[in-house]
């Protein structure tokens, strides 16, 4: 084997890997559309499947979407950057069915995973055969792989970059070139716009320990520092409109019930490492695992045993380090000491990196035990032989060891009990392949069976979902423009028909938003569900759509008459009391540019209207207030379409929506959203990449141009 990699180039290695993904989910790629391969429920995957393709829809139509009316009353829909709108590789949702394209990106990137934790690990041992194991396991042996949902593709897109950049800072180490900032440079721009900023957070953060613990030198550092920085202009244009969004949205005043524990570690998580239980945690079960395989795990602690190499403790070390970071007692300390690190929610997910760093010890042992006269202690044996009938002999106690705290159903119990015993077993047959490891057979069996563990237990975690939408909801829209009403589904979110929804759990929400719907949950006072234009329940019990009488504000209301109020519990107290006029009364939270004084008369027409915008016309006999029943932001602007110079403030409303006050007579009004942070990240970004590409471009010329030395 080791020969046969040793005759082939990288590229050779690439296609295996691809065919060794591709056959191992071949029932995947030929499944029919509609069907996904996840561990979640179709509910929870609805509106991540549906983001994406709502995305692609608003491109194609000639719409960049930087706002959506669909979910939550309005929200920026650009700014959150789980769309990945500006993500290169998410072209393929251009041209492929949604399904295929969820399932084609996953299987792509866990080809950019293992292919570049080839590089990373072959540049580090110079060992193709044992490069190439590695590789395989660094796919089925991460927890990367349990965030095999389309809920979690951001996840994946984002992280498996990370083997990459480890390979890039040791050549810029080795090469003692400033070169490496270009490429390390775009994989950091693709990070931000694959869309998961805990990654990005955390990949910055771990690299940084181990440029200074195995690349310190001034071109690795410098590659490192200048590259984030660079990377920031290169981005702005995502960066600048998801920081404004978080500042107005719901993450950041918490309106999300999220359970720290459900976050942070716990020591007995760490069983994970050795068993496979991962499948039966409570929620984040995908992001608490260390599971890499029983095997792999084993090899790994019988590396450290024997081999005592100063480089393959500085990983160990950095491991442990990672791992103290995810439980809380130390994350209360980082959040004191680590910049920015109380701003990310999941320390969890250093597990991924945890498994990452782990792997060139593994790559260690395994050329290790591939060579011919490794050396292994017999009371280590001895050691695991004991290990393996005391886990045996003390199964149901160990068992329950790993139930305590968790959910406990018959399929967990079972499950349980089998890992158990698998565990056991492999530790047993290691043992044995250790005893005859002078026999090549002995080897062979010890690869596959690396190998091949953590794929099969991969491969079972998997379940495949058939999303199906039961719920007609283009049948509840079929209303004039301006009286269309909202309906309400609990955990669904609709963005591909013609309707608007007013309910959900996600915290990617505005703040006003956020917390008026957790005031109103459940609640049946008319006013409330007026305000939101709620006149449809859909009840996932039964597969229907309730319709209620209430009657509800129009898309554009007019009012002459308003009320000042600036404190937000007593704005929620004002239109929850019932005789309160929502419907001829609106509640300010400042003095209005052109006041009110009597009734007056409207007409309105409306122009034209999409996603990030709305013109409308209209008379008006005394100066009144227009408000959209669609969410305040600070992006929105508003002006006279006939005369761009005439712009109206626009104000928060109702709790919130957005207002505009105007003078009487006839007006033609354009409502848009033009966000400032979007515009100048905008420009930012492409006046950085003009300067990047011609920095590289002058920077390859003079490289070409360099005379050679001869001697």
């Amino acid at each position: 084997m080791k020969k046969f990699f040793n005759k082939i180039n990288s590229f050779h290695i690439a296609i295996i890997l691809l065919v060794i993904i591709v056959l191992v989910h071949i029932g995947i790629i030929l499944a029919p559309l509609g069907k996904y391969a996840s561990a979640f429920e179709e509910t929870d995957l609805i509106y991540f499947i549906n983001i994406r393709q709502y995305a692609v829809q608003q491109v194609l139509s000639g719409i960049f979407p930087l706002w959506t009316t669909k979910i939550f009353c309005g929200v920026p829909f650009f700014a959150n950057s789980e769309c990945a709108l500006m993500y290169l590789p998410n072209i393929i949702f251009y041209f492929l069915p949604i399904s295929k394209a969820i399932d084609f990106s996953f299987l792509l990137h866990f080809f950019i995973l293992s292919f570049t934790t080839f590089l990373w690990i072959n540049n580090r041992i110079r060992d193709r055969s044992v490069s190439v194991i590695v590789a395989i396991v660094s796919v089925f042996g991460t927890n990367l792989y349990l965030h095999f949902a389309a809920g979690h593709l951001s996840n994946v897109i984002t992280a498996c970059w990370f083997p990459l950049l480890l390979y890039l800072y040791d050549k810029s180490f080795e090469k003692k070139k400033y070169f490496y900032i270009f490429p390390v440079s775009i994989i950091i721009s693709l990070q931000v716009f694959a869309g998961h900023f805990q990654y990005v957070y955390y990949t910055a953060l771990v690299s940084f320990v181990y440029v200074l613990l195995f690349c310190r030198n001034k071109y690795a550092l410098v590659t490192l520092f200048s590259s984030y920085i660079i990377s920031l202009f290169l981005v702005a244009v995502q960066l600048l409109p998801s920081y404004a969004f978080y500042l107005e949205g719901g993450r950041k005043i918490n309106i999300f019930d999220t359970n720290a524990s459900s976050i942070c570690a716990k020591f007995k998580y760490l069983f994970s490492f050795v068993f496979y239980i991962q499948a039966y945690l409570p929620q984040l079960f995908w992001e608490k695992s260390n599971y890499m395989g029983t095997l792999c795990f084993v090899v790994i602690i019988t590396t450290l045993f024997h081999i005592h190499d100063k480089n393959i403790l500085k990983f160990f070390y950095v491991a442990i380090f990672l791992l103290s970071l995810t439980f809380e007692p130390i994350v209360n300390v980082a959040d004191k000491i680590i910049p920015f690190f109380s701003w990310f929610r999941g320390p969890v997910k250093l597990n991924f990196f945890i498994n990452i760093l782990l792997l060139p010890i593994l790559a260690e042992g395994i050329r290790f035990f591939l060579s011919k006269d490794f050396k292994i202690n017999k009371l280590y044996i001895l050691f695991l032989f004991a290990c393996s009938v005391l886990i045996v002999v003390f199964r149901e106690a160990v068992s329950d060891l790993l139930l305590t705290g968790f959910e406990v159903n018959k399929i967990t119990i079972s499950i349980i009990n089998f890992s158990v015993k698998m565990t056991a077993v492999l530790i047993f047959i290691f043992s044995v392949l250790l005893i005859f490891k002078k026999y090549k057979i002995s080897k062979i069996i010890l690869i596959l069976l690396l190998v091949a563990e953590p794929l099969i237990i991969a491969r079972f975690h998997l379940n495949p979902v058939c999303l199906k939408q039961d719920f007609k909801y283009e049948y509840i829209t079929r209303e004039p423009f301006n009286e269309q009403p909202r309906f309400s589904a609990y955990r669904n979110f609709n963005l591909l028909y013609d309707a608007e929804n007013i309910s959900g759990l996600y915290s990617d929400r505005l703040g006003n938003f956020g917390v008026f719907s957790k005031k109103t949950h459940d609640t049946k006072n008319e006013n409330i569900l007026g305000l939101l234009r709620s006149k449809y329940n859909v009840d996932l019990r039964t597969s229907s759509i309730k319709k209620s009488d209430n009657k509800t504000l129009n898309r554009i209301n007019f009012y002459y008459d308003y009320t000042i109020e600036t404190d937000k519990s007593e704005i929620y107290k004002t239109l929850y009391d019932k005789d309160f006029d929502i419907f001829n009364t609106v509640v300010l939270e400042k003095e209005p540019q052109y006041k009110p004084d009597t009734e007056g008369e409207y007409s309105l027409n409306v122009l034209n209207f999409n996603e990030n915008s709305i013109e409308f016309e209209f008379n008006t006999t005394e100066p009144t207030i227009v408000l959209y029943t669609d969410n305040y932001s600070k992006g929105w602007k508003a002006y006279e379409i006939d005369n761009p110079k005439q712009e109206y403030e626009v104000v928060c409303a109702d709790y919130l929506y957005k207002a505009i006050s105007v003078d009487k007579g006839n007006h033609k009004i354009r409502i848009e959203y033009k966000p400032t942070f979007f515009i100048v990240g905008l420009w930012i970004s492409v006046a950085a990449w003009i300067v990047f590409i011609s920095f590289f471009v002058l920077f390859y010329i003079r490289k070409k141009q360099k005379p050679k030395t001869t001697i």
